[in-house]
């Protein structure tokens, strides 16, 4: 295909596409045009039928060299050309036209053929060769001389079509032949090494050798053109395609000449007998010549590549021993430190396991060994470790209990792993905790760990998920410094929580912490969890989430514990955790429409939770809010009871029981322990005061503990 060098031509198979340099396309096109014109003139000197038949047309090989050097975007002035030429020497416009469409399809059909067959104009392979003679000139001058000797026939209404066919072919096939290869080689004199003064001298003594065995062997009446060929082979062997091309049109002119003047062995043959012979010399001329120089150039590259080769795999050797030398040099020395290195490991590896051990013991011992019992409210938590011996990690969660019946709910993740991570995680865990009993509203409790964050010497970054929950109303706020969002899964319909957000802990100088507030029904559920749990390396940290998503929603009716356990059953590779995983829930429970049943430790710090899931309980079962408030006054002092003078010092547990039974409110605060007597003008107030705000009230004293039944009949909604 066209365009190698010269001007860009058009993708298209016979398209015009002018480049952006107009004045050296013109410049082109004008060249081949006259290029053209000027070897038509000279091949119709030597015309055999008529006075347009030549078995010499050198414009076919011009033709297929400029379409193959300059690209097929020349067709116009070959066109051009050719029409020019056939308009005086044909029978009208018509024949002309047809002829010089012959005459220009034919190299641009043989230019797109050897394009196909990955033709290279430097003809420096022997399939190029075979090509440019097979291809290019045998089997695409055809058309031409198809188109051409039907035109000549049809216009003088003569016959010897086959002769007319013949001679024409000879003549197109013999211009890209000789000339062709010849146009294609002079390139090759600046793109190439230039020859040294010797090789010049050989290349004239060849010439000229071959133009006089040529001349001798066309004239003599013995058959001896064979001759020419060892001149050839020479040039080719010698000088490739520079000295094969023009040694063989040189040849090829000679032979056309000798044909045309019935010299030699031409002499007393037919038309068609002289074009075959013709024909057979110059395509054997080209196949030799080309074919040779060819495998020569071939040859000439292997030998040229095998010694680079060997050249570079010398200095490569030379390099590798100079390297080798110096790693032996190199391990020589290393030896001699191995053995303290040696011990210098382990060494490392005894520390490494002694940090990793502390890390390890520190992490689980902050981590809450078992959640605090909250009285209307359930909570369920998990701590899975990596897998990896040194991979552990900064993940944590925490309950805290606050005033007021609060609950703070905490998750975090220090970034990175080892001892450094574990000391960080402990900070921040009792940094937490400090700022909630201070002011438990997420915004105060973000800002004071986010100035603590700057102020430690933390080279990781911190996230972290705060959550305040207030069980006597359902309010949850909550603020997420740069961590994977809370998920809600509420009837079961499962959904992330993406209010509050901001930057991880410390990552900038000043930040204005926001909270979100959402409303957790009963029966709701809220999950908080560390990146573990949804990412993995090999997987998208979305296609986490999704996961998570699904599963939960799938046992989005389970308890807690259960569903706590499914969503670790269900991560892929269990075996092979790759980060810790930390995850805690929380889910206020339905108490209306069931007797509610609370054990709590016997302390004081319990009473807050208690009379907090009464009052939520009353509330919900429609007590009106007087006697509510009533009850929880007498159940809270039976509680008080229960916890200053049932275990003393020792420790122990009380229960405590809501029934609505026939439009009467049941309390029972059952203890198991020892009551002291009371003592002074005090003792026995609390049951007074629990007797005038219940109906009845019966306390059952034994060893095993004591019980306190209190009864409060609820009016009819008409006696309200």
């Amino acid at each position: 295909m066209g365009g190698r060098e010269g001007v860009p031509w058009s993708s298209k198979a016979f398209g015009l596409r002018l480049p952006a340099d107009l004045g050296h396309t013109a410049a082109a096109l004008v060249l081949v045009g006259a290029a053209y014109y000027l070897g038509a003139r000279l091949g119709l000197g030597l015309s055999l039928v008529e006075r347009n038949v030549t078995p010499l047309w050198p414009p076919s090989g011009i033709a297929l060299a400029a379409f193959l050097v300059l690209g097929r975007s020349m067709w116009p002035a070959v066109a051009v050309a050719a029409l020019a030429v056939n308009l005086p020497i044909s029978a009208g416009p018509v024949p002309a036209l047809f002829t010089a469409v012959g005459n220009t399809l034919a190299p641009l059909v043989a230019a797109y053929v050897l394009d196909r067959v990955g033709f290279r104009r430097q003809l420096d392979r022997w399939r190029d060769a075979l090509a440019i003679v097979f291809l290019g000139a045998l089997g695409s001058m055809t058309i031409s001389a198809t188109i051409g000797s039907i035109a000549l026939i049809s216009s003088k209404g003569t016959g010897g079509l086959a002769g007319a066919w013949v001679v024409w072919w000879t003549g197109d096939a013999m211009g890209v032949l000789a000339v062709a290869p010849f146009l294609l080689c002079i390139p090759l004199f600046w793109e190439l090494e230039p020859w040294t003064a010797v090789r010049w001298l050989e290349a004239a003594a060849i010439l000229v050798l071959t133009s006089a065995l040529a001349l001798w062997t066309a004239s003599t009446d013995l058959a001896l053109l064979f001759l020419v060929l060892p001149c050839l082979g020479w040039a080719s062997w010698r000088l490739q395609l520079r000295g094969a091309a023009p040694a063989a049109l040189i040849a090829s002119l000679i032979a056309t000449w000798s044909a045309t003047h019935e010299l030699g062995p031409y002499a007393g043959e037919s038309l068609l007998e002289q074009m075959l012979t013709l024909q057979a010399f110059n395509a054997t001329v080209a196949l030799t010549s080309f074919f040779l120089a060819a495998l020569v150039t071939e040859r000439v590259g292997f030998a040229r590549a095998l010694m680079s080769a060997a050249s570079d795999l010398e200095e490569r050797v030379k390099t590798r021993t100079a390297q080798l030398t110096a790693t032996n040099d190199r391990l020589r020395r290393e030896i001699l430190h191995r053995h303290a290195a040696q011990q210098q490991l382990t060494l490392e590896e005894a520390r490494s396991q002694r940090e990793h051990d502390i890390a390890e013991t520190l992490q689980r011992s902050l981590l809450p060994d078992r959640l605090a019992a909250i009285p209307g409210v359930a909570v369920a938590a998990r701590y899975l470790p990596a897998t990896a011996d040194l991979h552990v990690g900064g993940d944590w969660y925490d309950v805290i209990q606050l005033r007021g019946g609060l609950i703070g709910l905490v998750i975090g993740d220090v970034a990175g792993h080892g001892l450094q991570a574990a000391a960080a995680m402990a900070q921040l865990r009792m940094a937490v905790r400090a700022y909630a009993v201070h002011d438990p509203a997420p915004v105060a409790v973000m800002n004071g760990l986010h100035d603590l964050v700057r102020e430690l010497p933390m080279a990781e970054m911190v996230t972290l998920l705060y959550v305040l929950y207030d069980p006597d109303n359902g309010t949850m706020r909550f603020t997420n410094a740069g961590h994977p969002p809370a998920l809600l899964i509420d009837d079961g319909d499962a959904r992330y929580l993406d209010g509050g957000l901001a930057p991880p802990l410390g990552v900038l100088t000043r930040w204005d912490y926001t909270e979100a507030t959402l409303h957790l029904r009963p029966g709701a559920t809220l999950l908080l969890y560390t990146d573990g749990l949804v990412e993995k390396r090999t997987r998208s940290i979305q296609d986490g989430l999704d996961r998570l998503l699904a599963e939960a929603s799938a046992v989005a009716r389970s308890d807690l514990e259960a569903l706590c356990d499914h969503l670790l059953s269900t991560l892929p590779d269990l075996d092979q955790v790759a980060d810790d995983i930390a995850l805690v829930a929380l889910q206020p429970l339905v108490l209306a429409g069931r007797p509610l049943v609370l054990e709590v430790p016997a302390e004081a710090r319990m009473l807050f939770q208690v009379r907090h899931a009464l009052r939520r309980w009353l509330r919900e079962s429609g007590v009106d809010a007087q006697i509510a408030g009533e009850l929880e006054i007498a159940c809270g002092e039976a509680c008080s009871n229960a916890v200053s003078h049932a275990y003393g010092t020792s420790p122990g547990d009380m229960q405590v029981e809501a029934r609505l039974v026939d439009g009467t409110v049941e309390l029972t605060v059952r203890d198991h322990g020892h009551w002291r007597t009371p003592t002074g003008h005090t003792g026995g107030l609390g049951l007074t005061l629990i007797r005038n705000l219940t109906d009845s009230v019966d306390v059952d004293r034994t060893p095993s503990g004591t019980t306190i039944h209190m009864r409060r009949h609820l009016p009819a909604e008409d006696d309200q």
